[in-house]
């Protein structure tokens, strides 16, 4: 059975059929007390034009480039949700020779960024894209990321290059076409992998196996690193309650490492770091994320030397995530491939 109290504690990953709570908008209005970086100015033969009339042509995807804004104009401003900018600008061109989508980002830039897409002519106040703070970016805080935006062929977007307030600096600024991720194949077990070997869940299953802090007593599944596992999920009635089962593998680095987690699984995963030193009494995640059946999924980041444990469960508490679902999830040092020794043939057979 589980602890009353561990169902409190635990809410994201708890295999009880509570709701999630997860980081979500709120209703308060956007605030922002962010003090400007201003590195000085280093500017970069083919950065971002200073207007539209000169701006950086595109000629092929994907595009990187780095600058600074640090010394040009303000020309443009587009609120997203803020107002008031005062910050130097520049600007790209693209015409794109078909139809497809697109992701531009300014991800690991020296500055507080906003970034706005204008279609064929300037628009202001009506931009056709823009963002100022995304939560899709990992590393600094406050960057931008206008994702899978639709462009087509015949037409001309001018993209900006912008700061929030007043802010100004270096800049990555990044345009790739937007391609969905290949399937994967859950069933697929490599002859390297570990075999979870959990028993499948059924109506009133007490996990005894590895099912974590959700366990009475708490039990873990010991993994080496790097660790590719194929395992077993699902979701289950326990009386009237519904269960989740949830497989916590417990992992030790000897140093600082950038942990690299994919998961691919025949259920919409929810899958994650936790310290396995702060113990159970209030276990939370270092970070995590959800993904899509049947597609490859992974989340990056670095930890440092100590134990941790990787969570992987059905992201919801849905029936028809039967028991016994597959999953294929592995870590690894992002900075090493787990597969640069492998053959071309054992690579394609991973997709048979």
């Amino acid at each position: 059975m589980r602890f009353a109290t561990l169902a409190i504690a635990v809410v994201l990953v708890l295999a009880a059929g509570v709701s999630a709570v997860v980081p979500t908008a709120t209703n308060i209005a956007p605030v922002k007390n962010v003090p400007p970086v201003t590195p000085p100015p280093v500017k970069s033969p083919d950065q971002g034009g200073d207007t539209i009339a000169t701006a950086t042509v595109i000629a092929a995807l994907p595009y990187d480039d780095t600058g600074t804004t640090a010394g040009y104009a303000n020309d443009y401003d587009e609120v997203c949700p803020y107002t008031g900018s005062t910050s130097p600008d520049v600007v790209y061109k693209y015409s794109p020779t078909s139809d497809m989508l697109v992701d531009i980002f300014t991800c690991n830039s020296g500055y507080d960024t906003k970034v706005y897409v204008y279609e064929n002519t300037y628009t202001p106040g009506l931009p056709y894209a823009c963002n100022d703070d995304s939560g899709l970016c990992s590393g600094p805080s406050y960057r931008s990321y206008i994702a899978q935006l639709p462009v087509y062929e015949g037409n001309t977007y001018y993209i900006v290059v912008d700061g929030y307030g007043g802010a100004s600096g270096a800049y990555e600024f990044h345009v790739h076409e937007y391609l969905p991720p290949p399937p994967c194949y859950p069933e697929f077990c490599p002859t390297y992998a570990l075999v979870e070997g959990e028993p499948v869940c059924y109506a009133n299953y007490t996990d005894a196996y590895n099912g974590g802090c959700n366990s009475e007593p708490d039990i873990f599944q010991p993994i080496a690193f790097p660790q590719t596992i194929c395992g077993t999920s699902g979701v289950y009635m326990f009386g009237t309650d519904t269960y989740r089962d949830t497989d916590w593998y417990q992992f030790h680095l000897d140093a600082t490492t950038n942990v690299k987690f994919c998961v691919c699984a025949q259920f919409t995963p929810l899958f994650g770091f936790l310290n396995a030193s702060l113990g159970c009494s209030a276990p939370a995640f270092i970070t995590y994320t959800t993904g899509i059946a049947n597609t490859d999924v992974c989340l990056s980041y670095t930890l440092v030397a100590g134990d941790y444990w990787a969570f992987v469960a059905p992201s919801t508490w849905d029936l028809s995530f039967a028991c016994g679902m597959k999953y294929r999830a592995t870590l690894w040092d992002e900075n090493y491939s787990p597969v640069e020794n492998a053959s071309w043939g054992t690579l394609k057979a991973l997709y048979r």
